[in-house]
């Protein structure tokens, strides 16, 4: 049985079709962090990029916060690498649950997630660190695992990024070294 042109066309669109929904369903599994459904590291760096340059164009602010589970690895060496990954889940949904929509949140490391606040006032980063340390610690009590913490936020003053993003990892080991749970700005 001999197809038609019509049939032969309209197959071929339906193959071009979802070939297109399987590349962006690619691309999109290759922004993302495969526990947390977060933003992967890459695709922080590149919103970081792209929120300093609009930050630097107009007059706003943006801030930026790394928290960071505090001896990670010990962490799992005491639960076991399931349990971890519970807490992390908790973590990332806690953190998601407690932000604006125009905030960007991703898995920065193991331990780590970054934000990155865009229009937030000088010195309200340490506000909205304080609002997210509530959130985790109620979002993984029923766990009944102490975690701790440490926090960096930082403003951006037009620096150039990686010196931004590496003054923002000091400020949280500062954190974990000087007071676990502070925050540092």
């Amino acid at each position: 049985m001999e197809l038609s042109k019509d049939v032969l066309l309209k197959e071929i669109q339906d193959l071009r079709d979802e070939n297109k929904r399987l590349r962006k369903q690619m691309e999109e599994l290759n922004t993302r962090d495969r526990l947390t459904g977060l933003l992967n590291r890459g695709a922080l760096y590149e919103r970081l990029e792209y929120e300093a340059v609009r930050t630097a164009r107009g007059q706003s602010y943006l801030s930026m916060l790394l928290i960071r589970i505090s001896d990670f690895k010990a962490l799992v060496e005491e639960h076991g690498r399931d349990t971890t990954d519970v807490l992390v889940k908790l973590m990332s949904q806690a953190i998601s649950e407690s932000i604006r929509s125009v905030d960007i949140v991703g898995r920065y490391e193991d331990g780590g997630f970054l934000l990155l606040l865009p229009d937030v006032q000088p010195n309200k980063g340490a506000i909205v660190s304080e609002r997210l340390k509530k959130a985790i610690d109620k979002q993984i009590s029923p766990m009944g695992i102490r975690i701790k913490y440490s926090v960096g936020v930082r403003l951006y003053k037009g620096e150039p990024i990686n010196e931004f993003l590496g003054e923002t990892e000091k400020l949280a080991a500062s954190s974990e070294v000087e007071g676990i749970g502070r925050a540092h700005r």
